[in-house]
């Protein structure tokens, strides 16, 4: 991998931008944050340029020895073009030509890549795939998000779309529940954490009684996966079940992916370091159930090394496997 090489990262996500200025080794030499609800693009993209310049001046670096910068960025997008076209969390941010923008004020090239196959990059490089061919990293957060790593190159898809990694919405269950992404039955329905706050708070909301409502004092829109968490760890019945589902279909999802794809890992996000064995040991558990014997074997699970600095990481990975890929 690029070892000597000084890139620039910037993970784009729907509260904040964060900018690291980074080594191949893995270190981040200088990082920043912009603040980014509701912003406009033409009053941030000169924030990326002024903040990576002065990240450089902090590193005590200029700005050309960085050889690329990476952009993780929230897909719907024009992966292709590097373009922002709508992302769910950023409104006014619509068809905003970002790749091309930073190119020319920063006078570098860089790259674009979905925010998740940018985890994926990240953990392999700096993380917990460290050292892998095959492996699988899986957001497991609001959403559930993939980034694939197959015989040491990222998959991203064919040229048109490169949509590849869209884990969290492979079906699990025919005519199956309403997924946030306009499908039914997709694996994130049953277990991404948006899916679950909103499935609670429908079935909870004339349920005053319950654990759940209680931990959230009776308001039903602040339930989500901490006090689901809280219940469980407490023996509630109807958080045991929701739990057990979710788990099974985590294990569902898994099972193709290891016969599938034979990784040696698969790394989880947030909620599987978050929580610990809690969300994990369950998985396992059923795994066996829904894959073969010998790859399952094969493929260790293993939560996330670099768990809230991964957005750090995230551009930083991309820009060095964008060096890789054209022989740098």
């Amino acid at each position: 991998m690029a070892q000597q090489k000084l890139v620039l990262g910037f993970d784009i996500g729907g509260t904040k931008i964060g900018i690291g200025l980074g080594s191949g080794e893995g270190k981040i030499l200088a990082k920043g944050r912009i603040e980014n609800v509701n912003t406009y693009p033409e009053d941030v993209l000169p924030q990326l340029v002024s903040t990576a310049q002065r990240l450089a001046g902090e590193a005590g670096v200029k700005l050309g020895d960085v050889a690329a910068f990476g952009i993780s960025a929230p897909f719907p997008a024009d992966p292709v073009n590097g373009i922002m076209t709508a992302p769910t969390n950023n409104k006014h941010w619509r068809n905003v030509p970002i790749l091309q923008y930073l190119k020319d004020n920063l006078k570098m090239d860089g790259c674009f890549e979905n925010d998740a196959n940018c985890g994926a990059l990240a953990e392999w490089f700096f993380g917990a795939g460290r050292g892998c061919s095959d492996m699988i990293y899986l957001t497991m957060s609001t959403g559930i998000g993939g980034g694939i790593i197959a015989s040491g190159r990222l998959v991203r898809g064919n040229g048109k779309t490169l949509s590849a990694g869209e884990l969290g919405h492979i079906c699990v269950e025919l005519d199956g529940r309403q997924c946030n992404c306009g499908m039914k039955g997709c694996y994130e329905a049953y277990s991404g954490g948006r899916a679950l706050a909103q499935r609670m708070q429908e079935e909870l909301k004339d349920k005053p009684d319950s654990m759940i409502m209680q931990l959230v004092n009776g308001k039903v829109e602040d339930i989500d996966m901490v006090p689901l968490e809280k219940a469980v760890r407490a023996g509630d019945a109807y958080a045991c079940a929701l739990w057990d589902e979710m788990s099974r279909r985590n294990a569902q999802a898994f099972g193709i992916y290891i016969n599938t794809f034979n990784p040696q890992k698969l790394v989880l996000g947030t909620l599987a370091w978050a929580v610990g064995d809690l969300y994990t040991d369950p998985i396992k558990k059923y795994l066996p159930q829904f894959c073969w014997k010998e790859p399952m074997e094969a493929c260790e699970i293993v939560s996330s090394e670099l768990r809230r600095d991964i957005g750090y990481y995230a551009g930083v990975a991309a820009a060095l496997n964008h060096l890789q890929e054209q022989g740098k």
